[in-house]
């Protein structure tokens, strides 16, 4: 049966399906021909930046820096030092400077990519060296969660996978910390005496290149902005694996990397890409992105200030690279030459342990905040800042009205609001059971399969079993077993980008999902979100199949009371699903995830990164999601913390406090359940019990 092959076709459904979702792709985006109208583009575009990079200070706070101290070579001086990007949060940099500097010298900021050894790696370095050697003073600095911000600074420290994304909950994305610190930075770099405030400059490869992007879109203090080997088009980014630090979310929903080219229109944008480049960094993407934002270039009388460079070369930062750079530079920020490649130094870089701030990680100071320290204080934050429970159902009716809406419009990226297309429903009469296929949205078909209780038994409703690993006749009939022996018919069915349709594409640090929850989030439309849109479309079949029974169904089965049951982290998506309909009247998640804001400052893993939605803990945890199904039936067996880690039982009865206070405004805590295992559950009647 073709349900059951896990064919090529069947992975490469949910990548087709993305790349469709584009709205590029749907409506090929045209450059607004005037001022006019790129300015009201540009305007609605900065306002989705706005809300993708999230929280960020009301107002800056004092920078503090601390230089911790200094290494002088022949002609130009380097020092380690720390500034404060945010209240408690320090960022560790170096700054290379000319040994004398007669006024003021322009200023660049460097930020590294994904480097061994982050803003101290020795190809980060050279540029650095040979900007200070050539009269320039230059800032580099480490990423937040990069270096020696990492949780174990050292070589090959990486903040990607489950790790960054894990700040997405709660709405701190790494991108948007990212654009935030280099905007502080340059309020450290011009602070400087020998800095002039109105020469300014952004380089970086890699992310570094993408980090200059946006940093170049964003912040019009940069009077020349150079990204290399880090521009390309949104759209490529839905081919390909990226570090979590490059991911906008809901960008595509908006914007275009053009957009942001054309925002630093007119200064000056020289954009560097090489040969032999991953396809999100290709010339030939590039190009595109560039193509588009010509057109605001040109209107601003600025077409000599764009320039598009392709080197023979891989994914680096070389020599050819950096001199074509401080060409640029020297025309745009010193008014010298015609920004022809400039010869570059000899250069010697140091070795990264003379450049560290702190020798290690035991010495560095606690305001050196780590990714999980700060994800765990910024989940707190969110959940501190929400609605204590109602003193009474009516206002919690209203609130959860609400709270809905805004989950469906600013969190899970819509709902469906059609029904699906009949299914196709076959007798497997070899596994004694019924195959449906169903395609919950345009170019998703998946699968379910439908077992009858036994003949004889009385029936009592009918159960939704979620499967998030491969659905074969086997298993799926293992976990339907206890619904069927109570009486239920039961139906194991399959989701998006799982299982055997979940998209041949490699873990990344440890995230099996990786690729597929990125692009996901690149849509507006998170994983977590399209999982509830599944079992509500499944909810919509399985139904409507109980309501009009065909007739190789077999015995009659009773539609009402349905029940929603999941096993694993992905339990919240029934949770979601049984919220949005009525319909549903059990909802049970058997070692779901229990919360979103770990117990304490630990790394992410073990979970599907799929279930990390940006945003959601500015409307609630999972206790409050599950409070939304109140006074239906909620059975909660067991838990895991973001770890991976098993729940405590005091912990699971903390998560779920806010939603028993909610059930007790109904009179309904018997309709509310915390168990630690099935069997410890009154979750299934016996068969043949009365009730």
């Amino acid at each position: 049966m073709r349900a059951f092959q896990g064919s090529d076709a069947a992975r490469e459904q949910y990548p087709a399906f993305v790349r469709d979702s584009a709205p590029s792709a749907r409506r090929p985006t045209v450059a607004p021909s005037t001022l006019a109208g790129w300015d009201a583009r540009l305007r609605a575009v900065a306002d989705g930046l706005r809300d993708s990079f999230g929280q960020v200070p009301d107002h800056p706070c004092d920078l503090e820096p601390e230089i911790l101290g200094v290494l002088t070579r022949p002609g130009y001086v380097i020092e380690r030092l720390t500034f404060q990007s945010r209240p408690g949060v320090r960022v560790t940099a170096n700054l290379y400077r000319p040994e004398r500097v007669d006024g003021r010298a322009a200023g660049v900021l460097s930020v590294h990519g994904h480097w061994k050894w982050a803003r101290i790696d020795p190809v980060v370095q050279t540029r650095c060296i040979g900007l200070a050697q050539l009269g320039y003073v230059c800032l580099c600095v480490d990423a937040f969660g990069a270096g020696e911000r990492a949780v174990a600074p050292g070589p090959g420290t990486y903040h990607g996978g489950l790790l960054g994304a894990s700040l997405w909950s709660a709405d701190v994305p790494l991108i948007g910390l990212q654009v935030y610190d280099n905007r502080r930075a340059v309020d450290y770099l011009i602070s400087r005496p020998e800095v002039d405030p109105t020469q300014l400059a952004i380089t970086g490869a890699s992310g570094g290149g993408n980090q200059s992007l946006y940093a170049g879109a964003t912040d019009d203090r940069f009077k020349a902005v150079v990204p290399v080997c880090g521009v390309g088009t949104y759209e490529a980014y839905l081919q390909a694996a990226c570090c979590v630090c490059e991911v906008n979310p809901g960008g595509l929903s908006y914007g275009l990397t053009g957009d942001l080219l054309a925002m630093i229109a007119p200064r000056a944008l020289l954009v560097i890409s090489a040969s032999h480049d991953a396809r999100q960094f290709s010339v030939e993407e590039a190009a595109k992105s560039l193509a588009y934002a010509r057109s605001r270039f040109h209107l601003l009388n600025a077409d000599d200030r764009v320039r598009h460079l392709s080197i023979e070369s891989g994914h680096d930062y070389n020599k050819q690279m950096r001199e074509a750079m401080y060409g640029w530079l020297d025309r745009w920020l010193r008014g010298r030459g015609d920004g022809s490649p400039v010869p570059e130094p000899e250069i010697h870089p140091e070795d990264p342990a003379d450049l560290r701030c702190y020798p290690d990680a035991a010495s560095r100071p606690a305001s050196v905040v780590t990714i999980p320290v700060f994800a765990h204080r910024e989940s707190l934050a969110r959940l501190a800042a929400l609605p204590p429970v109602p003193d009474h159902r009516q206002a919690w009716e209203a609130e959860a009205i609400r709270i809905k809406a805004m989950l469906r419009d600013h969190v899970l990226g819509g709902l469906p609001v059609v029904r699906p297309p009949l299914p196709i429903v076959a007798r497997d009469a070899k596994e004694d059971l019924l195959t449906i296929e169903t395609t919950t949205e345009a170019g998703l078909t998946l699968t379910g399969l439908f077992f009858t209780p036994k003949p004889g038994a009385t029936s009592r409703g009918t159960a939704i079993v979620i499967q998030h690993s491969d659905l074969e006749p086997a298993t799926a009939r293992e976990r339907c077993k206890p619904w069927i022996d109570a009486g239920y018919a039961a139906c194991c069915v399959e989701l998006r980008a799982t299982g055997k349709r979940k998209p041949n594409t490699p873990a990344v640090a440890g995230a099996a999902d990786h690729d597929e929850a990125e692009w996901a989030v690149w849509l507006g439309r998170p994983l977590l979100g399209q999982w509830v849109w599944d079992v509500l479309q499944w909810i919509e079949v399985v139904s409507s199949l109980v309501k009009n029974p065909p007739k190789n169904l077999g015995p009659t089965v009773a539609g009402a009371p349905l029940v929603l049951d999941a096993t694993g982290p992905i339990g919240l998506a029934p949770i979601l699903a049984g919220a949005f309909d009525a319909r549903v009247q059990t909802v049970c998640v058997d070692h779901g995830l229990v919360s979103y804001a770990p117990p304490n400052a630990s790394a992410w893993s073990g979970i599907p990164m799929g279930l990390i939605a940006p945003k959601l803990l500015r409307y609630g945890d999972i206790g409050t999601l599950g409070a939304l199904l109140a006074p239906r039936r909620l059975v909660v067996i067991g838990g895991v913390e973001t770890t991976g880690e098993a729940a405590s039982e005091e912990r699971l009865k903390a998560a779920f406090a806010f939603t028993k206070s909610v059930y007790g405004l109904f009179s309904a805590n018997d309709s509310l359940e915390l168990a630690t295992s099935r069997a410890a559950s009154g979750l299934l009647p016996r068969a043949g019990a009365g009730g």
